[in-house]
């Protein structure tokens, strides 16, 4: 049904998308990405800055299944910038037009600043690492360190810490790889059989290994005078054998947040409040929203079809809004706009919309413009998790061109389109929790997708 309804909801917010265009083109937006996403806290860091210092910005989560398919979706949205987080630090490189030094040695790449079209990708990773142990009064020159873990987290410590002149030792499952690394970062290798000597022996312990990694570390070779940093910002065992034993931490919230700080730089040209960006990491703005969801997009993106698909798998209620608004007034929404007009369509869908978000256990497929009026995005985000939908413009019109959409019956479609979606995208990235992209998936893989985020950030 989101045909009929998606043309006359289009039409009929024309005059409200001109009076809002100026504003929403100025609107800059960012994203995080990489596999899985949901779970980041970079929307919470970086958008408690801007909502702060009032920067008309949007940041959201992109999930992606590439980094090729990531940098596509940046390039498409024309995003200011992107963070970049596992497994694509690495990836991503070949798709950029240039890379800094630092990024380079250290082969992984965590920020991309677009200027103009022209995509640089940076690594703030080992300024976070250095900035962390800064800020807990730790020196590293001359201090003997193993890095446990040779992927891109270990990699960005390796490289800062050895920076900042400390004497490195890196120690991978992967031999090749750790030793690969330490030429490359001129340090050395250990073979993984060594792994407790070389931490007994260590004044600085790096777990550069994934928080769901089993315990490889014994008590007995942790000593209490030892500084330890643990890369993941959730909880592992070595936070807790840290903290048995009176060692000084070093956390991947730290991390994170120093990380952040030279990111937002390369963004926006100056430096943001290292405070305000604590005050977003320890807010918990998704808390349970998975009992509700909310789908948002343009028009044929698959809101209906995955919508309904979705809730099924999740044993969920499926609700149509555009439906609903009909159900509850007996009339076709081009009657609404035609007799009733804009305000009082937007004033019924505000009221309907509140109403659905309110309950739990459903998934609601919004319409195509919900998004225009502020209170619609402050309800979607206070009471949903809300994904959005995205594919091409060409690939909405062909889906969409039906002969349903009297939008698209005329002499150039793509750009009707085109124009009207330029107008809405930042009040889409306002509204998202996530952005899923639909191009060329069908509606099972969509479905999984979203499916294996909710499941890896909520244990669903």
């Amino acid at each position: 049904m989101e045909g009929n309804l998606g043309y006359h909801f289009d039409h009929g917010c024309s005059l409200l998308s001109e009076r809002n265009r100026k504003k929403n083109s100025a609107m800059k937006m960012f994203a995080v990405t990489g596999d899985p996403i949901l779970h980041s806290k970079s929307p919470d860091i970086f958008g408690a800055v801007f909502t702060k210092n009032g920067i008309d910005a949007a940041y959201f989560r992109l999930a992606a299944d590439t980094a090729g398919e990531a940098v596509g979706v940046m390039k498409a949205l024309e995003l200011t910038g992107m963070n970049v987080t596992a497994p694509f630090k690495a990836d991503v490189i070949p798709f950029l037009d240039e890379t800094d030094t630092d990024a380079e040695r250290i082969h992984a790449v965590n920020t991309i600043v677009n200027d103009n079209g022209r995509l640089k990708g940076y690594n703030t990773d080992y300024i976070g690492v250095i900035e962390s142990f800064r800020d807990k009064n730790v020196e590293l020159k001359n201090r003997a360190c193993v890095v446990i873990g040779a992927g891109g987290a270990g990699r960005a410590a390796l490289y800062g810490i050895h920076k900042a002149g400390a004497d490195c030792i890196v120690i991978d499952i992967d031999e090749k790889l750790a030793e690969r690394v330490a030429r490359e970062s001129g340090c050395n290798a250990a073979k993984y059989d060594q792994l407790e000597s070389c931490v007994i022996s260590s004044d600085i312990v790096v777990y550069a290994v994934d928080a769901s990694t089993i315990n490889i570390l014994k008590e007995e070779t942790i000593r209490p005078d030892q500084v330890i940093y643990d890369v993941n910002y959730k909880q592992s065992f070595l936070t807790e054998l840290a903290g048995k034993k009176g060692c000084r931490m070093v956390t991947g919230a730290d991390m994170l947040i120093n990380q952040a700080v030279p990111a937002y730089k390369y963004f926006l040209g100056k430096d943001p409040d290292k405070k305000l960006m604590w005050e977003g990491f320890n807010t918990n703005p998704l808390g349970n929203k998975v009992r509700t969801i909310a789908l948002v997009g343009f028009m044929a993106t698959g809101k209906t079809s995955v919508g309904a698909a979705l809730a099924r798998k999740l044993g969920y209620e499926f609700i149509e809004l555009d439906d609903l608004i009909v159900k509850t007034t007996g009339m076709t929404i081009a009657d609404m706009f035609r007799i009733k007009g804009e305000p009082a369509f937007r004033a019924i869908e505000k009221d309907i919309l509140n109403q659905e978000i309110s309950r739990t256990n459903v998934v609601v497929s919004c319409g195509g413009g919900v998004v225009i009026y502020q209170e619609n995005r402050r309800i979607l985000k206070e009471h949903a998790l809300t994904v959005w939908l995205y594919n091409s413009i060409e690939t909405s019109v062909k889906r969409g061109n039906d002969g349903t959409r009297p939008l698209l019956s005329v002499d150039n479609p793509v750009q009707t389109a085109r124009s009207l979606f330029d107008n809405r995208k930042g009040y889409y990235a306002d509204a998202a929790d996530l952005m899923v992209n639909t191009e060329n998936n069908q509606v099972e893989a969509i479905v999984h997708k979203i499916y294996a985020e909710i499941s890896k950030a909520f244990g669903h």
